[in-house]
């Protein structure tokens, strides 16, 4: 084989195994945006469920109101959400040749009761038992009760408990909205990054946050209960559909 016939094979190994690099390279570049794109629609998904929850609160369907929970759950599976995170950063630091980050899982911090540096909207039955006597506040007995003072009374609690409700459900949409709308975008931003420990500080804020989607959904149900049980009909649609799924419930009890 002549000098030019063996530079000319040189070349041609060396272009097909730059080639054959690049394909590589794209490869993992490709698998990195797959798993971006993954966290981000988990974000999107739950951004939906904050969106759904605004209709299903204002018609008093508590029981698509538990359905969305029980669905922010599923989406925040740190079993699935971590590995996605840790190849995201495993395969840009050999992509870009720097250190590989350590995958150790900090259980302990994804146990905390608390979070340092996130706080999630947060809301207690006391807060709403205060609630409600505040808005009852004005209304002291007198001396002398009318059949007037009577009706305006009972208006007055009717109000004050549909707030009550309204407000525990106003509490589990702000929950799921500070999920999607603070705590994803900036668990995205640590991934972009690249930096391992902010990631798993949002994500285990993540986790916090929505372990008490479940008792906040319970607030609301509690409080949407005693609404209806005080006046069915306040609930609407909702309202007639329980009162006639009770009407059959004792009709076949009694026959």
């Amino acid at each position: 084989m002549s000098e030019i016939a063996k530079a000319v094979a040189a070349l041609e190994e060396q272009a097909a195994e730059a080639r054959e690099l690049r394909q590589t390279v794209e490869r993992v570049e490709t698998e990195i945006d797959a798993r971006l794109d993954e966290l981000r629609g988990i974000g999107s998904a739950i951004l939906e469920l904050h969106f759904d929850l605004d209709n299903q609160i204002a018609e008093h369907d508590y029981s698509a109101v538990e359905q969305a929970v029980g669905a922010l759950e599923a989406l925040v599976d740190i079993a699935e959400i971590l590995p996605k995170i840790d190849a995201v950063l495993l395969l840009t630091a050999l992509l870009e040749a720097t250190p590989t980050p350590d995958l150790t899982v900090p259980i302990e911090l994804f146990k905390a009761a608390e979070m340092r540096a996130f706080e999630h909207p947060r809301l207690t039955q006391e807060d709403l038992d205060r609630q409600f006597q505040t808005e009852m506040a004005d209304w002291s007995d007198p001396a002398e009760q009318d059949d007037q003072w009577a009706d305006d009374h009972w208006s007055a609690e009717q109000d004050a408990i549909r707030s009550r409700a309204h407000s525990a459900g106003v509490h589990l949409r702000e929950l799921v909205d500070y999920i999607g709308d603070n705590l994803w975008p900036t668990l995205i931003e640590s991934v972009e990054a690249h930096s391992r420990d902010d990631a798993i500080d949002v994500l285990a804020a993540v986790a916090a946050a929505t372990r008490d989607a479940r008792p906040a959904y319970k607030l609301y149900e509690v409080n949407l209960s005693a609404q209806y049980t005080m006046n069915p009909s306040s609930l609407g649609a909702m309202g007639e559909f329980i009162a006639d799924a009770e009407a059959w419930l004792r009709s076949q009890r009694d026959s």
